[in-house]
């Protein structure tokens, strides 16, 4: 960790009020909020699915970030010059290393090549900002990268062969999945208690998408029933 601590103080010694500005915001993309913003925004314009799949980015890279920040249980560098506060939280993997491998990793062959090359430059940013503002060492934002690379891989495979099987959820199952993730989302407040506001907004989010679908559903049937009287 001391041989690591010296690319902080590498990155540190450019620091500039422009610059700390930047990577602030920089570092803002590797943050689930504005993730979630998006992922509402996707759902008012209609794009249920696309919604959907943001959001259980957000919930399974976050959910495994947390899970090995307190397997590991590495404590945040020390002695330099710390521009974001992360007070008392672990430092690998990195949350926002994660969450940004995780959105490129699922949406890697989705996109087109020059947004790709866009996409790549932003993770790149994401971590080179976690070292910079000097909350993360190298190797946190290494793992986190890798960490939410393989789950963005193991969703978007999930993605595929749900849609290959055609899987149709019922009622119920949506009740139960309601349940599974009132379930996580109380994991996730004591699991992460430093951000147990993310674990209310993806159960709200959540909740939401299934009474949505349900009342969806009721709108169907009675549409069908009308049909059925009326011909």
């Amino acid at each position: 960790m001391v041989s690591e601590i010296i690319v902080n103080e590498f990155l540190q010694s450019f620091s500039t009020p422009l610059l700390d500005l930047f990577f602030g915001i920089i570092t803002f993309f590797g943050h689930p909020l504005p993730w979630i913003i998006v992922a509402a925004w996707l759902f008012w314009l209609g794009y249920e699915k696309r919604s959907f799949m943001l959001m259980s980015i957000i919930l399974v890279s976050s959910l495994f970030a947390g899970f090995f920040k307190i397997l590991i249980g590495r404590v945040r560098p020390e002695g330099i010059l710390v521009l974001e506060n992360q007070a008392g939280t672990y430092s690998m993997p990195s949350g926002h290393a994660t969450l940004a491998g995780s959105i490129y990793s699922f949406y890697e062959k989705k996109i087109k090549l020059k947004t790709k090359y866009v996409a790549i430059i932003l993770v790149i940013l994401v971590l080179i900002s976690r070292v910079y503002l000097g909350v993360h060492f190298v190797s946190d934002v290494l793992a986190g990268l890798l960490l939410g690379y393989i789950l963005g891989k193991a969703l978007c495979k999930l993605e595929r062969k749900v849609k290959k099987s055609h899987l149709k959820v019922s009622k119920f199952s949506e009740e139960k999945l309601l349940l599974i993730i009132f379930v996580i989302m109380i994991v996730t407040v004591f699991v992460l208690p430093e951000t147990f506001y993310l674990g209310y907004l993806l159960f709200g989010y959540y909740f939401g998408f299934v009474i949505y679908r349900d009342s969806k559903w009721k709108i169907k049937t009675e549409n069908k029933k009308l049909n059925i009287i009326f011909g």
